[in-house]
């Protein structure tokens, strides 16, 4: 059974490389018929979709293209949150004999992902998919730094893309060690934990270790770390967006210049004209067991429009923001995000960490890590952080000796109260317990 999954893995991702280059006429057809299909099996099958759709009085017959897309009510964290695991999993389907993915819960309670066997080799081939898009080979063995260290899978016990597990609660240290020696071709991890790792490599003084691919995800790769990490590993790492409901779906390529979408393994839209900040939109084709359709990632992008120098014929966005909670609320309404933030401060290399902190509309707190008994860097950063705010709003600054972080807790450069408070709203028809 194992043989048998394993082959139909290496068949999916090797069709998710193909569709690199599909036109995007042959693209959307696939889209639509995935979807359509998937639209029957959750009205039919999922509780939470059969009430949803019905309060919204959507049949899943009205969908027959793309275009119809917006007829489809949107899946909220709300809705997720307040169903029953027998409600969103597909009737037939014990719960109990899936596996159970909670996500990390950083801005609320965590939600629990069901995956059946299918699901789990889908989520696989999605994340290979990304690897052998920068020339992963069977051959190469990967080191990769989480929290929860995963499983061994067949083709893996027979020496085929071998991979090893380090824990994230073990110090820097040791992972830079660890790869100084063994020289993986491949480094997975967080941003966070790729700026730790490049940070203990120089500080042990260490020689890069140059492993051919470095993947970026779960949290935002700043400027400064993807510096750091080029610097401290000799590798240009690749920023990855996912989550855990939808697994990965948007990654850089070879240019940099943006992320390309998934497309054939899920449709993204951005509630935004091109080239402006609007909300992520995100459906994934393959997941049948806890179907995720049309669902509010909390997260904001923009679409770029113009073709990629890679010459992959996949949709791009052309900048992710992150999480709309992670931003500050102006008085007018507006809203600022970590790249304002960051144009500012990023040029100050003695700042160690930082963090923008939001209570009220008319005042920020900004938290700094500096070395030494630096006044005067106070001074120039406070002067240069209010010529760039709005008049009306205030601004706090706090020297700390550290902003720490629980092991696996994703770094946040802006925190808002407000933010949070409008994203935690109940959804319209959500089920309470």
């Amino acid at each position: 059974m194992e043989f048998l999954a394993g082959v139909k893995t290496i068949r999916l991702i090797y069709a998710a490389l193909a569709s690199s280059q599909w036109s995007p006429q042959k693209r959307q057809c696939l889209q639509e018929d995935r979807l359509r299909k998937l639209l029957f099996h959750a009205y039919r099958n999922v509780p939470l979709y059969r009430m949803l759709y019905d309060e919204a009085g959507f049949r899943p017959e009205e969908f027959r293209s793309l275009d119809d897309l917006k007829k489809i009510p949107i899946l909220q964290k709300q809705h997720l949150k307040a169903a029953r695991p027998e409600e969103v999993v597909a009737r037939g389907i014990d719960p109990g004999r899936c596996e159970m993915v909670p996500t990390s819960g950083s801005t609320g309670t965590p939600l629990r992902i069901y995956l059946g066997p299918r699901e789990q080799r889908w989520q696989r081939a999605v994340a290979w998919r990304i690897l052998f898009e920068h020339g992963f080979r069977w051959i190469d063995r990967t080191l990769e730094i989480r929290v929860t260290l995963g499983r061994r899978f067949f083709v893996q016990r027979l020496g085929i893309a071998p991979k090893e597990w380090a824990s994230i609660l073990d110090p820097p240290e040791s992972w830079a060690r660890r790869l100084a020696e063994t020289r993986h071709a491949v480094v997975i991890a967080g941003a966070g934990t790729l700026q730790a790792l490049a940070e203990a490599v120089e500080g042990l003084g260490l020689e890069p270790p140059r492993p051919r691919i470095v993947i970026s995800d779960s949290e935002t790769l700043t400027p400064a770390t993807r510096r750091l990490v080029r610097r401290a590993l000799g590798t240009d790492p690749i920023d990855v967006f996912g989550l855990v409901e939808l697994s990965n779906f948007a990654w850089e390529c070879e240019q940099r210049r943006g992320f390309h979408i998934s497309a054939d393994s899920h449709i993204v839209e951005v509630d935004a004209p091109s080239g402006a900040p609007g909300p992520v939109i995100a459906t994934a084709l393959g997941m049948r067991t806890m179907p995720i359709i049309r669902y509010d990632t909390g997260d904001l992008a923009e679409v770029e429009s113009r073709p990629c120098l890679c010459g992959r014929s996949l949709p791009l966005l052309g900048r992710i923001y992150g999480r709309a909670a992670d931003s500050v609320v102006l008085p007018g309404g507006n809203r600022l995000f970590w790249p304002f933030f960051y144009e500012v401060l990023g040029g100050y290399h003695e700042l160690r960490q930082w963090r923008i902190l939001q209570e009220d509309t008319r005042c920020l707190r900004l938290q700094v890590v500096l070395p030494g008994d630096n006044v005067g860097l106070l001074v120039r950063v406070e002067a240069d952080l209010r010529r760039a705010l709005p008049d009306e709003v205030g601004l706090r600054i706090e020297r700390v000796a550290t902003i720490p972080l629980a092991p696996g807790e994703k770094t946040r450069m802006v925190i808002s109260q407000l933010s949070a408070a409008a994203r935690e709203e109940p959804a319209t028809g959500s089920r309470r317990q």
